[in-house]
Protein backbone atom coordinates (compact mmCIF):
# COMPACT_ATOMS: atom_id res chain seq x y z
CA UNK A 1 0.00 0.00 0.00
CA UNK A 2 1.10 3.44 -0.94
CA UNK A 3 1.88 6.28 1.29
CA UNK A 4 -1.44 8.25 0.49
CA UNK A 5 -3.47 4.84 0.56
CA UNK A 6 -2.24 4.63 3.95
CA UNK A 7 -2.98 8.54 4.70
CA UNK A 8 -6.28 8.04 3.38
CA UNK A 9 -6.86 4.82 5.75
CA UNK A 10 -5.83 6.78 8.56
CA UNK A 11 -7.91 9.71 7.81
CA UNK A 12 -11.09 7.42 6.84
CA UNK A 13 -10.81 5.07 10.22
CA UNK A 14 -9.97 7.10 13.05
CA UNK A 15 -12.53 7.89 15.69
CA UNK A 16 -12.49 10.61 18.69
CA UNK A 17 -12.14 7.07 21.07
CA UNK A 18 -8.76 5.98 19.35
CA UNK A 19 -6.95 9.35 20.27
CA UNK A 20 -5.29 9.19 24.01
CA UNK A 21 -6.77 11.78 26.39
CA UNK A 22 -3.33 13.31 26.87
CA UNK A 23 -3.78 14.18 22.97
CA UNK A 24 -7.18 15.62 23.15
CA UNK A 25 -5.92 17.72 26.41
CA UNK A 26 -2.87 19.09 24.71
CA UNK A 27 -5.25 19.89 21.45
CA UNK A 28 -7.75 21.54 23.70
CA UNK A 29 -5.20 23.84 24.90
CA UNK A 30 -4.02 24.55 21.12
CA UNK A 31 -7.38 25.71 20.49
CA UNK A 32 -7.34 28.19 23.22
CA UNK A 33 -4.09 29.81 21.94
CA UNK A 34 -5.32 29.96 18.64
CA UNK A 35 -9.00 31.06 19.15
CA UNK A 36 -7.45 34.11 21.48
CA UNK A 37 -4.83 34.90 19.26
CA UNK A 38 -7.76 34.78 16.13
CA UNK A 39 -9.76 37.11 18.06
CA UNK A 40 -6.99 39.50 18.67
CA UNK A 41 -5.87 39.05 14.67
CA UNK A 42 -10.20 39.62 13.59
CA UNK A 43 -9.91 43.25 14.29
CA UNK A 44 -5.59 43.42 13.26
CA UNK A 45 -5.49 46.18 10.12
CA UNK A 46 -4.31 42.69 8.39
CA UNK A 47 -8.06 41.06 9.56
CA UNK A 48 -10.11 44.13 8.94
CA UNK A 49 -8.70 43.63 4.78
CA UNK A 50 -9.25 39.95 5.15
CA UNK A 51 -12.63 40.20 5.89
CA UNK A 52 -13.53 42.98 4.06
CA UNK A 53 -12.36 41.02 1.26
CA UNK A 54 -14.57 38.04 2.73
CA UNK A 55 -17.53 39.76 3.19
CA UNK A 56 -17.59 41.44 -0.36
CA UNK A 57 -16.92 38.14 -1.89
CA UNK A 58 -16.50 35.01 0.16
CA UNK A 59 -20.77 34.25 -0.19
CA UNK A 60 -23.09 33.80 2.29
CA UNK A 61 -22.99 31.19 4.75
CA UNK A 62 -23.90 30.21 8.42
CA UNK A 63 -19.97 29.38 9.40
CA UNK A 64 -18.23 31.23 11.70
CA UNK A 65 -16.04 33.72 11.84
CA UNK A 66 -14.30 35.20 14.69
CA UNK A 67 -15.48 38.66 15.69
CA UNK A 68 -17.43 38.88 12.67
CA UNK A 69 -20.57 38.11 10.44
CA UNK A 70 -20.68 34.37 9.90
CA UNK A 71 -19.70 33.55 5.75
CA UNK A 72 -19.60 30.23 3.34
CA UNK A 73 -17.47 27.53 5.05
CA UNK A 74 -14.48 28.61 2.74
CA UNK A 75 -14.59 31.76 2.65
CA UNK A 76 -14.63 31.48 6.88
CA UNK A 77 -11.43 29.16 6.51
CA UNK A 78 -9.62 31.92 4.48
CA UNK A 79 -10.66 34.40 7.25
CA UNK A 80 -9.82 32.91 10.82
CA UNK A 81 -6.63 31.05 9.46
CA UNK A 82 -5.26 34.42 8.52
CA UNK A 83 -6.58 35.91 11.73
CA UNK A 84 -4.77 32.98 13.60
CA UNK A 85 -1.20 34.32 11.83
CA UNK A 86 -1.93 37.65 11.75
CA UNK A 87 0.98 38.57 14.28
CA UNK A 88 2.62 35.49 14.23
CA UNK A 89 1.68 34.33 17.77
CA UNK A 90 -0.15 31.47 16.69
CA UNK A 91 1.25 27.71 17.90
CA UNK A 92 4.07 25.75 15.99
CA UNK A 93 5.26 22.55 16.21
CA UNK A 94 8.69 21.86 17.78
CA UNK A 95 10.26 19.43 15.77
CA UNK A 96 9.22 21.37 12.03
CA UNK A 97 8.34 24.56 11.05
CA UNK A 98 4.59 24.70 10.91
CA UNK A 99 1.94 26.38 12.39
CA UNK A 100 -0.45 23.77 12.39
CA UNK A 101 -3.45 25.08 14.28
CA UNK A 102 -4.00 28.42 12.45
CA UNK A 103 -5.08 25.82 8.75
CA UNK A 104 -6.13 22.99 10.23
CA UNK A 105 -8.20 24.33 13.10
CA UNK A 106 -9.92 26.83 10.94
CA UNK A 107 -10.69 24.43 8.29
CA UNK A 108 -12.26 21.74 11.04
CA UNK A 109 -14.21 24.82 12.29
CA UNK A 110 -15.84 25.74 8.91
CA UNK A 111 -16.32 21.82 7.87
CA UNK A 112 -18.03 21.45 11.14
CA UNK A 113 -20.44 24.15 10.51
CA UNK A 114 -21.23 22.68 6.90
CA UNK A 115 -22.04 19.48 8.13
CA UNK A 116 -23.25 20.65 11.58
CA UNK A 117 -21.14 18.64 13.28
CA UNK A 118 -20.33 17.40 16.90
CA UNK A 119 -17.51 18.96 19.13
CA UNK A 120 -16.35 15.42 19.18
CA UNK A 121 -16.29 15.07 15.56
CA UNK A 122 -14.40 18.93 15.24
CA UNK A 123 -11.84 17.53 18.02
CA UNK A 124 -10.87 14.14 16.08
CA UNK A 125 -11.00 16.52 12.83
CA UNK A 126 -8.33 18.49 14.57
CA UNK A 127 -6.21 15.90 15.44
CA UNK A 128 -5.78 14.11 12.51
CA UNK A 129 -5.33 17.49 10.11
CA UNK A 130 -2.55 17.85 12.46
CA UNK A 131 -1.45 14.47 12.17
CA UNK A 132 -1.58 14.88 8.14
CA UNK A 133 0.53 18.36 7.92
CA UNK A 134 3.22 16.75 10.47
CA UNK A 135 3.82 14.42 8.28
CA UNK A 136 3.51 15.50 5.10
CA UNK A 137 5.76 18.36 6.30
CA UNK A 138 8.37 15.52 7.85
CA UNK A 139 8.78 14.05 4.29
CA UNK A 140 10.56 16.25 2.50
CA UNK A 141 12.25 18.73 5.92
CA UNK A 142 14.07 20.04 6.03
CA UNK A 143 14.68 20.49 2.60
CA UNK A 144 11.71 21.88 1.53
CA UNK A 145 11.92 24.72 4.18
CA UNK A 146 14.88 25.68 2.99
CA UNK A 147 14.12 25.65 -0.83
CA UNK A 148 12.08 28.73 -0.01
CA UNK A 149 8.61 27.10 0.51
CA UNK A 150 6.45 28.07 3.85
CA UNK A 151 5.33 24.52 5.38
CA UNK A 152 2.41 26.22 6.91
CA UNK A 153 0.63 26.65 3.55
CA UNK A 154 1.70 23.52 1.69
CA UNK A 155 1.80 21.13 3.89
CA UNK A 156 -0.87 22.71 6.30
CA UNK A 157 -3.57 22.57 3.50
CA UNK A 158 -2.92 19.03 3.39
CA UNK A 159 -3.83 18.89 7.04
CA UNK A 160 -6.65 21.39 6.38
CA UNK A 161 -7.93 18.92 4.08
CA UNK A 162 -7.65 16.26 6.15
CA UNK A 163 -9.67 17.77 8.70
CA UNK A 164 -12.24 18.76 6.60
CA UNK A 165 -12.45 15.37 5.42
CA UNK A 166 -12.41 13.87 8.92
CA UNK A 167 -15.56 16.52 9.72
CA UNK A 168 -17.45 15.88 6.40
CA UNK A 169 -17.23 11.81 6.92
CA UNK A 170 -15.68 10.93 3.20
CA UNK A 171 -15.04 7.45 2.27
CA UNK A 172 -13.90 5.79 -0.57
CA UNK A 173 -11.90 7.48 -3.25
CA UNK A 174 -13.53 11.08 -2.20
CA UNK A 175 -10.32 11.07 0.22
CA UNK A 176 -7.72 10.79 -2.01
CA UNK A 177 -9.24 12.71 -4.35
CA UNK A 178 -9.33 15.63 -1.71
CA UNK A 179 -5.81 15.18 -1.07
CA UNK A 180 -4.37 15.58 -4.61
CA UNK A 181 -6.96 18.78 -5.45
CA UNK A 182 -5.40 20.22 -2.09
CA UNK A 183 -1.50 19.57 -3.66
CA UNK A 184 -2.43 21.67 -6.91
CA UNK A 185 -3.67 24.21 -4.95
CA UNK A 186 -0.95 24.17 -1.87
CA UNK A 187 1.85 27.07 -2.43
CA UNK A 188 3.38 29.63 0.12
CA UNK A 189 6.94 31.03 -0.78
CA UNK A 190 9.04 32.52 2.37
CA UNK A 191 9.74 35.31 0.27
CA UNK A 192 6.70 36.57 1.54
CA UNK A 193 7.89 37.13 4.96
CA UNK A 194 7.58 40.57 6.82
CA UNK A 195 4.32 41.02 4.47
CA UNK A 196 1.00 40.49 5.00
CA UNK A 197 0.85 37.30 2.64
CA UNK A 198 2.63 35.85 5.57
CA UNK A 199 -0.34 35.81 7.40
CA UNK A 200 -2.23 34.62 4.39
CA UNK A 201 -0.44 31.45 3.66
CA UNK A 202 -2.56 29.86 6.97
CA UNK A 203 -5.87 31.33 5.83
CA UNK A 204 -5.21 30.05 2.09
CA UNK A 205 -4.41 26.70 3.17
CA UNK A 206 -7.44 26.54 5.35
CA UNK A 207 -9.34 27.65 2.47
CA UNK A 208 -8.25 25.35 -0.09
CA UNK A 209 -8.57 22.56 2.15
CA UNK A 210 -12.61 22.84 2.49
CA UNK A 211 -12.22 23.67 -0.61
CA UNK A 212 -10.76 20.35 -1.89
CA UNK A 213 -13.00 18.46 0.49
CA UNK A 214 -16.14 19.92 -0.43
CA UNK A 215 -15.09 19.45 -4.23
CA UNK A 216 -14.35 15.95 -3.11
CA UNK A 217 -17.08 15.06 -1.63
CA UNK A 218 -18.96 16.27 -4.52
CA UNK A 219 -17.33 13.64 -7.07
CA UNK A 220 -14.43 15.98 -8.37
CA UNK A 221 -11.33 13.68 -9.27
CA UNK A 222 -8.00 13.73 -8.83
CA UNK A 223 -4.73 12.08 -8.72
CA UNK A 224 -5.43 9.46 -5.82
CA UNK A 225 -1.50 8.47 -5.28
CA UNK A 226 -0.56 12.38 -5.25
CA UNK A 227 2.42 11.91 -3.08
CA UNK A 228 4.47 9.10 -4.62
CA UNK A 229 5.67 8.69 -7.64
CA UNK A 230 9.06 10.98 -9.70
CA UNK A 231 6.25 13.85 -10.19
CA UNK A 232 4.30 13.23 -6.72
CA UNK A 233 3.89 16.03 -4.49
CA UNK A 234 6.66 15.40 -2.49
CA UNK A 235 9.62 15.07 -4.69
CA UNK A 236 8.14 17.31 -7.00
CA UNK A 237 8.57 20.03 -3.66
CA UNK A 238 11.83 19.00 -2.52
CA UNK A 239 15.47 18.87 -3.51
CA UNK A 240 18.00 15.63 -4.42
CA UNK A 241 15.37 12.73 -4.04
CA UNK A 242 15.02 14.24 0.42
CA UNK A 243 11.42 12.70 0.62
CA UNK A 244 10.92 9.89 2.83
CA UNK A 245 7.86 8.49 2.80
CA UNK A 246 8.18 6.85 6.10
CA UNK A 247 8.00 10.20 7.73
CA UNK A 248 4.47 9.41 6.78
CA UNK A 249 3.69 5.90 7.59
CA UNK A 250 5.87 4.69 10.26
CA UNK A 251 3.64 4.52 13.70
CA UNK A 252 0.91 6.17 12.29
CA UNK A 253 -1.82 6.19 14.58
CA UNK A 254 0.20 5.10 17.52
CA UNK A 255 2.39 8.25 17.78
CA UNK A 256 0.92 11.67 17.05
CA UNK A 257 1.42 14.84 16.67
CA UNK A 258 -0.47 17.29 18.47
CA UNK A 259 2.01 16.66 21.64
CA UNK A 260 4.62 17.92 19.43
CA UNK A 261 3.06 21.37 19.49
CA UNK A 262 4.39 24.91 21.56
CA UNK A 263 2.91 27.66 22.36
CA UNK A 264 4.50 30.97 21.42
CA UNK A 265 4.79 33.62 24.57
CA UNK A 266 5.73 36.27 21.98
CA UNK A 267 4.33 37.50 18.92
CA UNK A 268 7.11 37.43 16.74
CA UNK A 269 9.37 34.11 14.01
CA UNK A 270 10.12 31.38 16.49
CA UNK A 271 13.59 31.76 15.85
CA UNK A 272 13.51 35.24 18.49
CA UNK A 273 11.88 33.28 21.60
CA UNK A 274 14.98 31.70 23.34
CA UNK A 275 16.71 34.67 23.13
CA UNK A 276 14.00 36.98 24.05
CA UNK A 277 13.45 34.62 27.02
CA UNK A 278 17.23 34.54 27.55
CA UNK A 279 17.00 38.59 27.86
CA UNK A 280 13.78 38.52 29.69
CA UNK A 281 15.84 36.60 32.33
CA UNK A 282 18.61 38.58 32.32
CA UNK A 283 16.86 42.46 32.30
CA UNK A 284 15.17 40.97 35.93
CA UNK A 285 18.14 39.30 37.19
CA UNK A 286 20.06 42.23 36.68
CA UNK A 287 17.43 45.54 36.98
CA UNK A 288 18.77 46.23 33.18
CA UNK A 289 17.60 48.87 30.91
CA UNK A 290 19.03 50.87 27.65
CA UNK A 291 20.45 53.33 29.85
CA UNK A 292 22.77 50.10 31.88
CA UNK A 293 23.67 48.50 28.80
CA UNK A 294 26.52 49.17 26.62
CA UNK A 295 25.93 46.51 23.92
CA UNK A 296 23.94 43.38 23.35
CA UNK A 297 24.97 40.41 20.98
CA UNK A 298 23.11 37.51 20.31
CA UNK A 299 24.17 34.33 18.66
CA UNK A 300 21.89 31.88 17.15
CA UNK A 301 22.16 28.40 15.02
CA UNK A 302 23.24 29.14 11.58
CA UNK A 303 20.42 27.80 9.99
CA UNK A 304 18.74 30.88 11.80
CA UNK A 305 20.39 33.07 9.39
CA UNK A 306 17.53 32.95 6.41
CA UNK A 307 14.30 33.25 8.85
CA UNK A 308 16.02 36.78 10.47
CA UNK A 309 15.45 40.15 8.60
CA UNK A 310 15.32 43.77 9.11
CA UNK A 311 18.28 44.50 11.87
CA UNK A 312 16.23 48.03 11.67
CA UNK A 313 12.57 47.31 11.28
CA UNK A 314 10.31 50.60 9.67
CA UNK A 315 7.30 48.22 11.04
CA UNK A 316 5.55 45.78 12.96
CA UNK A 317 5.72 43.26 10.17
CA UNK A 318 9.32 43.36 9.71
CA UNK A 319 9.89 43.49 13.26
CA UNK A 320 8.25 40.24 13.76
CA UNK A 321 11.78 38.79 12.35
CA UNK A 322 14.59 41.18 13.23
CA UNK A 323 16.21 39.81 16.71
CA UNK A 324 17.88 42.69 17.12
CA UNK A 325 13.91 44.62 17.71
CA UNK A 326 12.86 41.59 19.65
CA UNK A 327 15.80 42.07 21.89
CA UNK A 328 15.49 45.98 22.04
CA UNK A 329 11.81 45.58 23.08
CA UNK A 330 12.66 43.44 25.92
CA UNK A 331 15.30 45.10 27.03
CA UNK A 332 13.09 48.28 27.21
CA UNK A 333 9.77 46.86 28.98
CA UNK A 334 10.85 43.62 30.88
CA UNK A 335 8.63 42.02 27.94
CA UNK A 336 7.02 42.08 24.80
CA UNK A 337 3.66 41.38 23.63
CA UNK A 338 0.73 42.61 21.40
CA UNK A 339 1.54 46.16 22.80
CA UNK A 340 5.06 46.29 21.63
CA UNK A 341 4.89 44.76 17.97
CA UNK A 342 3.13 47.62 16.51
CA UNK A 343 4.04 50.12 13.82
CA UNK A 344 4.01 53.23 16.25
CA UNK A 345 6.40 51.26 18.97
CA UNK A 346 8.74 49.67 16.10
CA UNK A 347 9.05 53.99 14.80
CA UNK A 348 10.16 55.44 18.33
CA UNK A 349 13.46 57.22 18.58
CA UNK A 350 13.86 55.51 21.80
CA UNK A 351 13.10 51.78 19.89
CA UNK A 352 15.54 52.95 17.08
CA UNK A 353 18.29 53.78 19.71
CA UNK A 354 17.86 50.82 21.55
CA UNK A 355 17.51 48.14 18.30
CA UNK A 356 21.29 49.65 17.13
CA UNK A 357 22.49 48.61 20.86
CA UNK A 358 21.90 44.68 19.46
CA UNK A 359 23.90 43.16 16.92
CA UNK A 360 24.01 39.07 15.91
CA UNK A 361 26.27 36.34 15.23
CA UNK A 362 25.77 32.83 14.11
CA UNK A 363 26.98 29.48 14.70
CA UNK A 364 27.06 26.53 13.02
CA UNK A 365 25.30 23.59 15.13
CA UNK A 366 24.78 25.89 18.39
CA UNK A 367 24.26 23.62 21.16
CA UNK A 368 24.53 19.97 19.15
CA UNK A 369 20.59 20.70 17.80
CA UNK A 370 19.41 19.80 14.58
CA UNK A 371 17.66 22.06 12.27
CA UNK A 372 14.51 22.98 13.94
CA UNK A 373 16.60 23.73 16.94
CA UNK A 374 15.71 27.68 18.07
CA UNK A 375 18.52 27.83 21.02
CA UNK A 376 20.36 31.12 21.24
CA UNK A 377 23.24 32.43 23.53
CA UNK A 378 22.59 36.49 24.79
CA UNK A 379 25.73 38.52 25.96
CA UNK A 380 24.69 41.78 27.34
CA UNK A 381 27.69 44.43 28.69
CA UNK A 382 26.88 46.88 30.90
CA UNK A 383 27.61 50.57 31.32
CA UNK A 384 29.95 49.71 33.73
CA UNK A 385 31.85 47.22 31.98
CA UNK A 386 30.44 43.67 33.41
CA UNK A 387 29.67 41.04 31.48
CA UNK A 388 26.51 39.43 31.76
CA UNK A 389 25.45 35.87 30.06
CA UNK A 390 22.41 33.86 29.15
CA UNK A 391 21.54 30.82 27.00
CA UNK A 392 18.04 28.62 26.64
CA UNK A 393 18.38 25.50 24.38
CA UNK A 394 15.16 25.66 23.40
CA UNK A 395 12.30 28.08 22.29
CA UNK A 396 10.11 28.67 25.76
CA UNK A 397 6.49 27.13 25.49
CA UNK A 398 7.93 23.85 23.23
CA UNK A 399 7.60 20.84 24.60
CA UNK A 400 10.97 20.77 25.67
CA UNK A 401 10.72 24.06 27.56
CA UNK A 402 6.98 24.68 28.36
CA UNK A 403 5.90 27.68 29.62
CA UNK A 404 3.38 28.15 32.93
CA UNK A 405 -0.19 27.60 32.51
CA UNK A 406 -0.54 31.27 34.13
CA UNK A 407 1.50 32.69 31.22
CA UNK A 408 -0.58 30.75 28.44
CA UNK A 409 -4.36 32.30 30.29
CA UNK A 410 -2.47 35.35 30.25
CA UNK A 411 -1.56 35.67 26.51
CA UNK A 412 -5.53 34.25 26.16
CA UNK A 413 -6.79 36.89 28.13
CA UNK A 414 -4.37 39.52 26.59
CA UNK A 415 -5.88 38.82 23.20
CA UNK A 416 -9.12 37.88 23.68
CA UNK A 417 -10.03 40.92 25.97
CA UNK A 418 -9.14 42.40 23.22
CA UNK A 419 -12.62 41.30 21.60
CA UNK A 420 -14.72 40.41 24.49
CA UNK A 421 -15.39 41.04 28.00
CA UNK A 422 -13.43 39.70 30.86
CA UNK A 423 -16.50 37.31 31.84
CA UNK A 424 -17.18 36.38 28.34
CA UNK A 425 -13.07 35.33 28.32
CA UNK A 426 -13.90 33.30 31.19
CA UNK A 427 -16.86 31.80 30.07
CA UNK A 428 -14.80 31.07 26.79
CA UNK A 429 -12.06 29.49 28.03
CA UNK A 430 -14.14 27.21 30.01
CA UNK A 431 -16.74 26.31 27.16
CA UNK A 432 -12.82 25.22 25.33
CA UNK A 433 -11.94 22.92 28.08
CA UNK A 434 -14.93 20.93 28.62
CA UNK A 435 -15.37 21.06 24.63
CA UNK A 436 -16.77 17.89 24.24
CA UNK A 437 -19.69 18.75 26.88
CA UNK A 438 -20.20 22.42 26.41
CA UNK A 439 -20.88 21.94 22.40
CA UNK A 440 -19.96 23.50 19.27
CA UNK A 441 -23.37 26.18 19.59
CA UNK A 442 -21.92 27.61 22.49
CA UNK A 443 -18.56 27.91 21.13
CA UNK A 444 -19.63 29.63 18.45
CA UNK A 445 -21.93 32.05 20.13
CA UNK A 446 -18.85 32.90 22.51
CA UNK A 447 -16.73 34.11 19.67
CA UNK A 448 -19.07 35.52 17.41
Amino acid sequence: MGETAVLCEFIESTTYDDIPDPVLDHAKTAIMDNVGVSLFGAHHELGDTIYDYVDAHGGDGEATVYARESRSAPAAALANGAFGHAVDYDDTFESIVIHPTSPVFSAALAAADEVDASSTDLLTGYVVGCEVAYRVGHSTYPEHYQNGWHSTGTAGSFGAAAAAATIMDLEGDAIPNALGIVASGSSALKKNFGTMTKPLHAGHAAQIGVRAALLARSGFTADTEILEGKIGYNRVMTIDDAYDPAEITDDLGSEWAVPDIGFKPYPSGVITHAAMDAMRDLVREHDLSPETVEDVVVTLDDAASEMLHHEQPDNALQAKFSIEFCLAAVLREGDAGIHEFTDEYVQEPATKEAVSMVSRAFEENLFDEEFAGYGAIVRVTTTSGESLRGEMQYAPGSPNNPVSEERLQAKFRECAETRLDPERVDDLAETIRTLEDAGLETFRELVA
